[in-house]
């Protein structure tokens, strides 16, 4: 008969299997809810920009010195405009498996005719 083993405040991180520990990590990581979203002001700092994006800010740091996120600069200061963030996050939208077959079925009928 196996027993149930319960995580406690007072289990030690090395009771934990892999399985467990990715959970609670999981769990741990920091989501800004979008109540929370709508709440943070339109101009954002890097600690901003790092809990909106969910990028760490190291690599926030390395996209603005790449230039890869819009971003402004005030003397050392740099900030990020809410609103170009999120349109910067959802850019890149990724079609559905039936989008692309449809898509691909519109252009060759197209090619056809």
């Amino acid at each position: 008969m196996m027993s149930t083993f319960e995580i406690t405040d007072n289990t030690p991180l090395a009771a934990l299997n892999i399985g467990q520990f990715k959970e609670l990590i999981g769990e741990l990581t920091l989501q800004v809810p979008r109540k929370q979203i709508d709440q943070l002001p339109e101009t954002l700092g890097k600690d901003e920009c790092s809990r909106l994006t969910g990028y760490s800010k190291n690599t926030i740091n390395k996209m603005v010195s790449l230039r890869k996120i819009p971003h402004y600069k005030s003397g050392a200061r740099v900030l990020f405009n809410r609103k170009e963030i999120m349109d910067w996050l959802l850019a890149n939208r990724v079609p559905t498996a039936a989008e692309f077959v449809e898509n691909n079925d519109r252009q060759l009928s197209q090619r056809r005719r």
